[in-house]
């Protein structure tokens, strides 16, 4: 195990450097740039101040030479200075990430607790109504985008009651009215992971409760309560594992349109901003630390595996 973990270590820095590339390619292909953004369309365009700006953010240096300086500072830990915004990228992205990450946390509490039971329930009563009305339920969450359901929960209220449903952002001096602001968004992002991870933990858990083992322990006399807890649930949690970490990096993801939508100082609304203002430093340094996000959680994901089932080895 230890070997396997200390071989994916040392890949995590050369798949950084991979999407270092992509991304500072695929940033310099898009049409524009933060001096057109920030100087002016064609009408009312100023040369002058499109070329103080392409000199402060080193865009009228080569190529090659804007990646070197950008990759060196992200690998010392700095994550570079916006001119746009004149803020140090450092100084701003932790703040908004922790904004994002309650979001996160919260969206992932509420994905297993929502998830993990409906599909348990729907397994161990397969074929009988309640099975029905919950696969019912599972598939409309996976179905109906969660822009649309955060947009009605907004608008509706507002248009019919004139009652304003999310109030605005406060922090931790106020912890209730902090869990209002972030509980809404969250839920609706969960919505979407507890019906995918309820339609899989009822195909993994009907897998098991069908295998020989199983059947063994209950012609033991085992209670059915004992034998679904100690021999269908554990096994049918890997694939469930797999859902999990990868639900949590697509949330932060889907923050995106959330925070925007409810105005979450995170890291979603930050990225939303750099893009109409063309600002190639904060959306490369967002894109990195994301990236390397994802590719711990697979990590821990695939390290929870051997938890899960001692079976599992790793060479």
């Amino acid at each position: 195990m230890q070997a396997y973990i200390i071989r994916r270590l040392i890949l995590v820095p050369v798949t950084l450097f991979i999407i270092s590339v992509i991304v500072f390619v695929f940033m310099r292909a898009v049409p524009g740039d933060a001096g057109v953004a920030k100087c002016g369309a064609a009408g009312s365009f100023d040369q002058k101040c499109f070329e103080v700006v392409r000199q402060e953010l080193g865009l009228d240096k080569p190529k090659i030479e804007q990646y070197w300086i950008w990759f060196s500072d992200i690998f010392k830990g700095d994550l570079g200075f916006s001119p746009l915004q004149r803020i140090h990228i450092n100084e701003e992205v932790w703040g908004r990430l922790w904004n994002t990450f309650q979001i996160g946390i919260l969206s992932l509490i509420f994905t297993v607790l929502i998830g993990i039971p409906i599909g348990a329930i729907s397994a161990i009563r397969s074929g009988k109504l309640i099975d029905y009305l919950l696969r019912f339920f599972a598939i409309l969450g996976i179905s109906v985008p969660n822009f649309w359901i955060a947009t009605l929960i907004i608008f509706l209220p507002a248009y019919f009651w004139q009652i304003r449903v999310a109030p605005d952002w406060v922090g931790w001096e106020e912890p209730l009215m902090h869990l209002r602001v972030v509980a809404l968004p969250a839920i609706i992002l969960s919505l979407s992971g507890a019906g995918a991870i309820a339609r899989i933990a009822r195909s993994s858990m009907l897998e098991v409760l069908s295998s020989d083992f199983v059947r063994t322990a209950r012609a033991k006399g085992l209670r059915e309560r004992v034998t679904v807890i100690r021999h269908v649930f554990r096994p049918s949690m890997i694939t469930i594992f797999t859902i999990i970490g990868l639900q949590f990096s697509l949330v932060l993801g889907g923050s995106v349109i959330m925070e925007a939508i409810f105005g979450i100082q995170g890291i979603g609304l930050w990225v939303i901003e750099a893009i109409a203002a063309r600002d190639f430093v904060i959306i490369q340094a967002i894109v990195m630390l994301l990236s390397f996000w994802f590719l711990l959680i697979t990590l821990l994901v695939d390290v929870a595996y051997a938890w899960v089932d001692p079976r599992i080895r790793y060479n």
